[in-house]
Protein backbone atom coordinates (compact mmCIF):
# COMPACT_ATOMS: atom_id res chain seq x y z
CA UNK A 1 0.00 0.00 0.00
CA UNK A 2 1.17 3.57 -0.71
CA UNK A 3 1.76 6.32 1.60
CA UNK A 4 -0.48 8.96 1.46
CA UNK A 5 0.39 12.10 -0.29
CA UNK A 6 1.34 14.81 2.01
CA UNK A 7 -1.72 17.50 2.46
CA UNK A 8 -0.76 20.54 -0.23
CA UNK A 9 -0.89 23.41 1.74
CA UNK A 10 -3.23 26.09 0.40
CA UNK A 11 -2.41 28.36 2.67
CA UNK A 12 1.40 29.12 1.59
CA UNK A 13 0.28 28.41 -2.01
CA UNK A 14 -2.01 31.91 -1.64
CA UNK A 15 0.29 33.67 0.41
CA UNK A 16 2.86 33.16 -2.12
CA UNK A 17 0.40 34.19 -4.76
CA UNK A 18 -0.20 37.36 -3.25
CA UNK A 19 2.83 38.26 -3.04
CA UNK A 20 4.32 38.11 -5.99
CA UNK A 21 0.98 39.64 -7.32
CA UNK A 22 2.25 42.64 -4.96
CA UNK A 23 5.86 42.43 -6.13
CA UNK A 24 4.83 42.87 -9.84
CA UNK A 25 2.91 45.90 -8.85
CA UNK A 26 5.71 47.38 -6.49
CA UNK A 27 8.24 47.13 -9.37
CA UNK A 28 5.51 48.58 -12.35
CA UNK A 29 5.40 50.91 -9.41
CA UNK A 30 9.03 51.76 -9.53
CA UNK A 31 8.61 52.77 -13.02
CA UNK A 32 6.47 55.77 -12.29
CA UNK A 33 7.30 56.54 -8.59
CA UNK A 34 10.17 59.31 -8.13
CA UNK A 35 13.04 57.39 -6.75
CA UNK A 36 15.84 56.12 -8.92
CA UNK A 37 15.91 52.73 -10.86
CA UNK A 38 16.82 50.89 -13.88
CA UNK A 39 14.62 52.84 -16.06
CA UNK A 40 11.74 55.63 -15.37
CA UNK A 41 8.55 56.95 -16.88
CA UNK A 42 8.33 60.81 -18.09
CA UNK A 43 5.66 61.24 -15.72
CA UNK A 44 7.37 60.09 -12.88
CA UNK A 45 5.64 61.29 -9.48
CA UNK A 46 5.94 60.95 -5.64
CA UNK A 47 2.09 60.34 -6.20
CA UNK A 48 2.28 56.55 -5.99
CA UNK A 49 5.19 56.20 -3.66
CA UNK A 50 2.54 56.30 0.11
CA UNK A 51 1.56 53.01 -1.37
CA UNK A 52 4.73 51.61 -2.19
CA UNK A 53 6.08 52.44 1.51
CA UNK A 54 3.33 50.59 3.06
CA UNK A 55 4.65 47.05 1.36
CA UNK A 56 8.31 48.06 1.21
CA UNK A 57 9.30 47.07 4.64
CA UNK A 58 7.92 43.49 4.24
CA UNK A 59 6.98 42.36 1.00
CA UNK A 60 10.41 40.37 0.51
CA UNK A 61 10.22 39.09 4.34
CA UNK A 62 6.75 37.12 2.85
CA UNK A 63 8.75 35.51 -0.11
CA UNK A 64 11.51 34.48 2.43
CA UNK A 65 8.94 32.93 5.00
CA UNK A 66 7.23 31.02 2.05
CA UNK A 67 10.33 29.94 0.88
CA UNK A 68 11.89 28.61 4.14
CA UNK A 69 8.74 26.83 5.45
CA UNK A 70 8.74 25.24 1.72
CA UNK A 71 12.67 24.19 2.39
CA UNK A 72 11.19 22.57 6.07
CA UNK A 73 9.28 20.60 4.52
CA UNK A 74 12.08 19.31 2.21
CA UNK A 75 14.19 19.26 4.87
CA UNK A 76 12.02 16.44 6.26
CA UNK A 77 11.90 14.46 3.59
CA UNK A 78 15.48 14.74 2.60
CA UNK A 79 19.16 14.11 3.73
CA UNK A 80 21.67 17.09 3.39
CA UNK A 81 23.17 16.05 0.17
CA UNK A 82 20.09 15.26 -1.28
CA UNK A 83 18.85 18.93 -0.47
CA UNK A 84 21.80 20.62 -1.49
CA UNK A 85 21.32 19.24 -5.06
CA UNK A 86 17.72 19.34 -5.35
CA UNK A 87 17.92 22.85 -4.34
CA UNK A 88 21.00 23.58 -6.84
CA UNK A 89 18.99 22.18 -9.60
CA UNK A 90 15.48 24.10 -9.14
CA UNK A 91 17.40 27.47 -8.06
CA UNK A 92 20.75 27.58 -10.01
CA UNK A 93 19.71 26.70 -13.34
CA UNK A 94 16.81 29.27 -13.97
CA UNK A 95 19.07 31.58 -11.99
CA UNK A 96 21.75 31.51 -14.68
CA UNK A 97 19.65 30.87 -17.55
CA UNK A 98 17.76 34.28 -16.57
CA UNK A 99 20.77 36.21 -15.94
CA UNK A 100 21.94 35.55 -19.24
CA UNK A 101 18.56 35.96 -21.23
CA UNK A 102 15.79 37.03 -19.28
CA UNK A 103 17.66 39.84 -17.72
CA UNK A 104 19.21 41.53 -20.68
CA UNK A 105 17.00 43.40 -22.32
CA UNK A 106 16.42 45.54 -19.01
CA UNK A 107 19.76 46.20 -18.95
CA UNK A 108 20.09 47.21 -22.03
CA UNK A 109 17.36 49.40 -21.73
CA UNK A 110 19.00 51.13 -18.65
CA UNK A 111 22.50 51.68 -20.68
CA UNK A 112 20.31 53.24 -23.20
CA UNK A 113 18.24 55.78 -21.02
CA UNK A 114 20.83 56.56 -18.61
CA UNK A 115 24.01 56.16 -20.28
CA UNK A 116 23.20 57.52 -23.87
CA UNK A 117 23.86 54.09 -25.76
CA UNK A 118 23.43 54.00 -28.93
CA UNK A 119 24.74 50.32 -30.38
CA UNK A 120 22.39 47.41 -31.22
CA UNK A 121 20.46 45.42 -28.86
CA UNK A 122 22.33 42.42 -30.11
CA UNK A 123 26.24 44.22 -30.05
CA UNK A 124 25.10 44.96 -26.07
CA UNK A 125 23.85 41.09 -25.78
CA UNK A 126 27.45 40.31 -26.79
CA UNK A 127 29.10 42.76 -24.57
CA UNK A 128 27.42 41.86 -21.70
CA UNK A 129 27.99 38.36 -22.18
CA UNK A 130 31.88 39.03 -22.11
CA UNK A 131 30.94 40.72 -18.55
CA UNK A 132 32.34 44.29 -19.94
CA UNK A 133 32.42 46.43 -17.37
CA UNK A 134 32.83 49.86 -19.59
CA UNK A 135 28.85 50.56 -19.10
CA UNK A 136 29.44 53.84 -17.14
CA UNK A 137 28.27 56.89 -15.72
CA UNK A 138 30.84 58.72 -14.25
CA UNK A 139 32.22 56.48 -11.45
CA UNK A 140 28.86 54.00 -11.72
CA UNK A 141 29.54 51.27 -13.75
CA UNK A 142 26.63 48.77 -14.60
CA UNK A 143 28.45 45.10 -13.76
CA UNK A 144 27.24 42.53 -16.25
CA UNK A 145 26.31 39.94 -15.84
CA UNK A 146 24.04 41.05 -13.33
CA UNK A 147 20.84 39.00 -11.85
CA UNK A 148 19.03 42.35 -10.93
CA UNK A 149 15.85 41.35 -9.15
CA UNK A 150 16.42 37.35 -9.03
CA UNK A 151 18.71 38.27 -6.28
CA UNK A 152 16.36 36.78 -3.82
CA UNK A 153 16.99 33.57 -5.83
CA UNK A 154 20.44 33.65 -5.74
CA UNK A 155 20.13 34.42 -1.89
CA UNK A 156 17.42 31.94 -1.36
CA UNK A 157 20.33 29.36 -2.86
CA UNK A 158 23.39 30.55 -0.65
CA UNK A 159 20.87 30.32 2.45
CA UNK A 160 19.59 26.82 1.54
CA UNK A 161 23.60 25.58 0.82
CA UNK A 162 24.27 27.11 4.23
CA UNK A 163 21.38 24.80 5.96
CA UNK A 164 22.72 21.75 4.33
CA UNK A 165 26.01 22.23 5.90
CA UNK A 166 24.66 22.71 9.27
CA UNK A 167 22.40 19.64 9.09
CA UNK A 168 25.12 17.43 7.99
CA UNK A 169 27.20 18.84 10.24
CA UNK A 170 24.72 18.93 13.44
CA UNK A 171 21.92 16.25 12.50
CA UNK A 172 19.86 16.72 15.09
CA UNK A 173 19.89 20.20 14.64
CA UNK A 174 16.45 20.63 13.14
CA UNK A 175 14.58 18.93 15.38
CA UNK A 176 16.58 20.56 18.68
CA UNK A 177 15.50 24.10 16.70
CA UNK A 178 11.71 22.91 16.05
CA UNK A 179 11.23 22.22 19.85
CA UNK A 180 13.01 25.42 21.21
CA UNK A 181 11.11 27.28 18.57
CA UNK A 182 7.85 26.09 19.09
CA UNK A 183 8.03 26.86 23.23
CA UNK A 184 9.41 30.39 22.83
CA UNK A 185 6.79 31.21 19.96
CA UNK A 186 3.62 29.42 21.24
CA UNK A 187 0.44 31.37 21.54
CA UNK A 188 0.16 35.14 21.08
CA UNK A 189 4.38 35.32 20.86
CA UNK A 190 4.44 33.71 17.15
CA UNK A 191 2.95 37.07 15.81
CA UNK A 192 4.37 39.59 18.23
CA UNK A 193 8.15 38.54 18.70
CA UNK A 194 8.84 37.76 15.21
CA UNK A 195 7.54 41.32 14.30
CA UNK A 196 9.41 43.03 17.30
CA UNK A 197 12.49 41.40 16.25
CA UNK A 198 12.01 42.41 12.11
CA UNK A 199 11.79 45.99 13.92
CA UNK A 200 14.29 46.49 15.47
CA UNK A 201 16.58 44.80 12.78
CA UNK A 202 14.83 47.58 10.32
CA UNK A 203 15.73 50.50 13.16
CA UNK A 204 19.25 49.51 13.71
CA UNK A 205 20.55 48.45 10.48
CA UNK A 206 18.68 50.03 7.16
CA UNK A 207 20.22 53.58 7.90
CA UNK A 208 23.81 51.71 8.75
CA UNK A 209 24.15 49.59 5.24
CA UNK A 210 22.48 50.08 1.92
CA UNK A 211 20.84 47.83 0.17
CA UNK A 212 23.04 46.84 -2.90
CA UNK A 213 21.29 42.77 -3.33
CA UNK A 214 25.35 42.08 -4.20
CA UNK A 215 25.11 39.67 -1.70
CA UNK A 216 28.66 40.48 0.04
CA UNK A 217 27.99 43.80 1.36
CA UNK A 218 24.16 43.41 1.85
CA UNK A 219 23.81 43.09 5.41
CA UNK A 220 20.80 44.97 6.30
CA UNK A 221 19.10 42.14 4.01
CA UNK A 222 20.33 39.61 4.94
Amino acid sequence: MRPAAPERRLDLDWIRIVAFLLLIAYHVGMYYASWDWHVKSPAASPAIEPLMLLVNPWRLGVLFLVSGAATAFIVAKLAPGALARSRSWRLLVPLVFSMLVIVVPQSYFEVVEKGGYTGSFWEFWGRYLRADRTFCRGADCLVVPTWNHLWFVAYLWVYTMALAAVLAWKPGFRERAERRLEAALAGWRLLVVPALVLAVIRIALVGRFGSTHALVDDWYNH
